[in-house]
C-alpha cells in the first residue's frame, strides 16, 4: 500500500459514509419533525403526486360538506316554519268549533281567526335562511350540491301562503258549494267549473276558472290575474274516452285542493267546495250553462246549493297541503343528512388512505434515528482516524 499526503482513501471513503449518514438523519428528522415520509416531491415523486390529488378530494369534499350543511340549515327553517304554521291551523279549528257554540260573540271569535291568518302570513315571510324561503310560494327551488362534479339534490320551493291554504279572508260562516253531477254525462272539452269568491260584504275577490282538457291547445278562458278582481285559470288534464265522470271529478277535486278549495266527494255525486271565503259554483262550456245543458234531468249538474258552511273543511284541506309540505321538506331533511353522512365517510377513508401513503411511522422513525445518531459519531470517529493516518509518514524522515 502507498503512503500519500496527497491521497487519503480512508479519509474519503469514511467523508462519504459520514455524508450518507448525515443525509439519511436529516430525512428522518425532516419525518419526525412533518410526521410525514412524503413531504415533497423529492421524496417519492409518484406517491406524492397521488397524494396531492387525495388532498384536492378532500377539499372539495369538504366544500361540498358545507353546501350540505347550508342546505340542512335551510331545509330545517322551512320545516320548523311549516310546523308553526299547522299549529296555527290547529288553534283555528279551536275558534271554528267555538263558533258553533250558541251564545257567544262570533264577531270576537272572527277576530281571533283573523289574528291566527296574520299570524300565518307572518311566519310564511319570516322562514328565511340566508335569503333563502323555502315555503313563500316563489318557486325557486333550491340546489344543494351534494357530491364531486357539480352533482346536486333539489329541494321543491314549496308554497305555504295563505292564498294557496285557501285562508285568504277566512270567515267563519263562509258559505260553501254543493253541486251534484250526473253519472251518466259525457264531460266534454271545454267544461269550465268557474269558483267565484266573495268576502263577507259580498265583494268578488278573485275568480277561478277549472277547465277540463285532453289535448294540448291553449285554454279557452284566457287568465287575467291583473284584473279587478283577478280571474285565475287552471287546466284539469282528464282523457274522457278512458276514464269514468267519478274518475274525472276526482281529478278535478284535487286540482281544485291544490289551489286552496276543500273539495269533498259525496256517494250520490255531490262535490262540496268550500273555501275560507264564500264561494259560489256555476259550470259551462261556451256559452252553454251545465245546469240546463242538456236538459234536465240528465244535465251534468242537477243542482247547486251555494248557501252551505263548511269551515272545518277549509281548514282539514289547509292541514292537508301543510301536511304534505311537511312531508316533502322532511323527505329532503333525511336525504341531506344522508348525504351528509356519507360525505363524511368519504373524507375519513379519503384522509386515512392519504395517512397510509404519506405519514410517517414515528415509532420506526425514532429507532432509526437513534441508529444513525450512533452511526454518525462512528463515522466521526472514523474519519477522525483516517485524518490521522499521514503523520504515520513523518516518523520515515526522523
Amino acid at each position: 500500500m502507498a503512503f500519500s499526503v496527497n491521497t487519503n482513501t480512508s479519509a474519503m471513503a469514511a467523508l462519504r459514509t459520514l455524508s450518507q449518514t448525515q443525509n439519511a438523519l436529516n430525512s428522518v428528522q425532516r419525518q419526525i419533525e412533518t410526521g410525514l415520509k412524503v413531504a415533497e416531491a423529492k421524496d417519492d415523486p409518484s406517491t406524492f403526486t397521488i397524494a396531492q390529488g387525495m388532498r384536492g378530494d378532500v377539499g372539495s369534499l369538504k366544500a361540498i360538506q358545507e353546501g350540505l350543511s347550508f342546505g340542512q340549515a335551510t331545509v330545517n327553517m322551512a320545516n320548523a316554519g311549516a310546523l308553526q304554521i299547522s299549529e296555527v291551523i290547529i288553534d283555528l279549528n279551536k275558534k271554528v268549533t267555538q263558533a258553533f257554540n250558541e251564545g257567544l260573540d262570533i264577531s270576537i271569535l272572527q277576530e281571533e281567526a283573523n289574528a291566527l291568518v296574520d299570524q300565518i302570513n307572518s311566519v310564511v315571510n319570516t322562514t328565511i335562511f340566508n335569503g333563502v324561503n323555502l315555503i313563500d310560494g316563489s318557486g325557486t327551488d333550491l340546489e344543494v350540491l351534494s357530491a364531486l362534479g357539480g352533482v346536486t339534490q333539489t329541494v321543491p320551493a314549496q308554497d305555504a301562503t295563505v292564498a294557496t291554504l285557501g285562508l285568504t279572508g277566512f270567515d267563519l260562516s263562509a258559505n260553501a258549494s254543493i253541486l251534484t253531477i250526473d253519472d251518466n254525462y259525457a264531460i266534454a272539452e271545454n267544461d269550465v267549473y268557474t269558483l267565484t269568491l266573495t268576502d263577507e260584504n259580498g265583494t268578488v275577490t278573485a275568480i277561478h276558472h277549472f277547465e277540463m282538457t285532453s289535448d294540448a291547445a291553449p285554454l279557452t278562458t284566457p287568465p287575467d290575474e291583473a284584473a279587478t278582481p283577478p280571474e285565475y285559470v287552471y287546466a284539469v288534464t282528464v282523457d274522457p274516452a278512458n276514464q269514468s265522470v267519478q274518475e274525472m271529478t276526482g281529478i278535478m277535486a284535487q286540482t281544485m285542493r291544490e289551489e286552496g278549495f276543500a273539495v269533498t266527494l259525496g256517494e250520490t255525486g255531490t262535490v262540496t267546495i268550500a273555501h275560507g271565503q264564500n264561494v259560489a259554483v256555476t259550470a259551462s262550456n261556451g256559452g252553454n250553462d251545465l245546469t240546463t245543458t242538456p236538459a234536465p234531468p240528465n244535465a251534468i249538474i242537477n243542482a247547486i246549493d251555494n248557501t252551505g258552511n263548511d269551515p272545518l273543511a277549509v281548514l282539514e284541506n289547509a292541514e292537508m297541503l301543510v301536511g304534505q309540505i311537511m312531508t316533502t321538506l322532511g323527505t329532503a331533511a333525511n336525504r341531506l343528512d344522508s348525504q351528509a353522512e356519507f360525505t363524511q365517510l368519504l373524507v375519513d377513508k379519503l384522509e386515512e388512505g392519504l395517512g397510509i401513503l404519506v405519514d410517517a411511522n414515528l415509532a420506526e422513525a425514532s429507532a432509526e434515528l437513534q441508529a444513525l445518531q450512533t452511526k454518525e459519531q462512528l463515522g466521526v470517529q472514523s474519519l477522525s482516524i483516517a485524518n490521522a493516518r499521514p503523520q504515520s509518514i513523518l516518523s520515515l524522515f526522523q
